[in-house]
């Protein structure tokens, strides 16, 4: 049975880079890679249309009718390629919805899901930092935005990360309505290793999906380095989603602690949280507003996470009680995930989280050993509730 995986996000998040490294460590893998981009610059060629990376933009805006006819072509030939295929796994990549300037360009209509039919929908996201210094290494795109960072908002980044999740909602809930099923859309973060990516492309029947939930702030070292541990060892037997591939929090944070600290300040300094180097001064009104759509979007990206999994493993190496845990043990036990709690102190949690922590199908118990704990989830995987 031949399964269609849709892959696509907002612009400049690192799409097509992530997944051709990743699919460099795919070994044996029966699966077809259609980049869309490439076939909109061979349709239009023959329509006597140079489309370049550095022309889509405009010629989109500007020919909307031709460029929708020579999508739309595209999808066609892809969908052909797909019938005449004998993969197994066919990976479509294209962006979603960006808007720029007085318009917007579409990456996909209803017409052309309903003709792909995918079986999955995969949203791929950087962090909004990282995005921008994306721009600013990339002379095209600086150029657009007049060569100057300061034109480079995050408030601008973060809208076109919900422009381009709300399309996809939009046009995978028309497709319901007319009878196909999409069978989820997952919001993944590009700090996953390319072997999770793998995993939940290829693998996700013998390893299926689980989310790592943990408290993420306020931690040394040695907490989060115990907390690398952990998934790296559920990860040998689950698709594991983890919270922190996708990571703006920091930027909250850093912005709340330089306000707390001086509440005049006009520009926020930011280390970039990969390298822990590259300062970035950010104006602090834009991060205010972006702030307010961070906040929620990470909400959201999170109770998605856990929606799409068949448990939630938490790793609770922390005695103080996590809102967010909390809630994600909430959410998971409303979508009828298994929940399996670890927590080593002797001091009794919350009830709330004792309550959802002993939801697993067989034992209700928490756990104080995590190599007991993962030994468990293997065990019961087959009875969990969640299909």
């Amino acid at each position: 049975m031949k399964e269609v995986v849709l892959l696509t996000g907002p612009p400049l998040n690192g799409r097509d880079e992530y997944i051709s490294e990743a699919l460099k460590k795919a070994s044996g893998g029966s699966y077809a890679y259609y980049h869309v981009f490439d076939y909109i610059r061979e349709v239009g060629k023959e329509r006597g249309v140079k489309i370049t990376r550095k022309n889509v933009l405009d010629f989109a805006i500007t020919h909307q009718d031709l460029m929708n006819e020579i999508r739309d072509e595209a999808f066609e030939r892809v969908r052909r390629e797909i019938d005449e295929s004998d993969r197994e796994y066919h990976l479509v990549s294209t962006p979603s919805l960006f808007r720029w300037g007085s318009g917007s360009v579409i990456g996909f209509t209803t017409s052309n899901l309903k003709l792909l039919k995918p079986n999955r929908v995969i949203i791929i996201l950087d962090d909004v930092l990282s995005v921008r210094r994306r721009i600013i290494n990339d002379p095209e795109w600086f150029e657009r935005f007049g060569n100057d960072p300061e034109n480079i908002k995050l408030t601008t980044l973060v809208m076109w990360r919900e422009d381009a999740i709300n399309h996809v909602k939009t046009l995978v809930h028309e497709l319901k309505k007319e009878g196909l099923e999409v069978r989820y859309i997952l919001q993944f973060g590009i700090r996953h290793p390319p072997e999770v990516f793998l995993d939940l492309l290829f693998h996700e029947r013998e390893k299926p999906l689980v989310y790592l939930s943990y408290p993420m702030t306020g931690h040394e070292d040695e907490y989060y380095h115990r907390v690398r541990g952990f998934y790296s060892k559920l990860s040998e037997h689950f698709t594991v989603l983890d919270p922190g591939a996708l990571d703006d929090w920091w930027v909250v944070a850093e912005y709340d602690a330089q306000v707390n600290a001086d509440p005049s300040i006009k520009r926020i300094k930011i280390k970039h949280l990969l390298d822990g180097e590259e300062v970035e001064e950010l104006d602090r009104e834009d991060i205010e507003q972006a702030t307010d759509i961070l906040r929620r979007q990470l909400v959201e990206r999170d109770f998605n996470l856990v929606d799409v999994s068949k448990a939630i493993a938490v790793y609770h190496y922390a005695e103080g009680v996590s809102a967010g845990v909390i809630s994600e043990m909430a959410e998971a036990y409303r979508t009828l995930a298994a929940i399996y709690l670890y927590y080593p102190f002797k001091r009794r949690p919350s009830p709330f989280m004792e309550f959802y922590g002993m939801q697993n199908p067989s034992r209700r118990t928490m756990f104080k050993d995590e190599d007991e704990m993962i030994n468990a989830m293997v065990e019961e995987k087959e009875y969990w509730a969640k299909v």
